[in-house]
């Protein structure tokens, strides 16, 4: 979870405001829900591609599909909207006390 502090616990927020189990959406809602830079949002996508195959140990959360679409011009980027639901019977990710004290000044969210 190095690679990626703080996006669990924003994940794990924006499922709770939306109270879903199982919820689609896109990285662009993130971004705009959390004020993410560009960079940030490579990350999260780069974060939820990883859970598709597989999830983190305590990490209540996993990607079932990623569906890809076509931009909204011929030459815009593609668009991908992950499917994301929580696990049954994990609590709420809870991260280890030395990645709370790595996180508090790697990314500011």
């Amino acid at each position: 979870m190095n690679k990626h502090p703080g996006i669990p616990e924003l994940l794990e927020q924006y499922m709770e405001e939306h109270s879903a189990c199982e919820r689609g959406s896109n990285v662009n809602e993130l971004r705009d829900r959390f004020n993410l830079t560009r960079y940030q949002s490579n990350t999260v996508s780069g974060f939820l591609r990883r859970l598709e195959f597989g999830s983190f140990g305590q990490l209540p959360f996993t990607v079932i599909s990623i569906t890809r679409s076509d931009g909204q011009k011929p030459s815009g980027p593609k668009k991908c909207r992950y499917l994301v639901k929580r696990k049954t019977g994990l609590k709420k990710y809870i991260p280890e006390p030395e990645q709370q004290q790595k996180q508090a000044g790697a990314f500011a969210f």
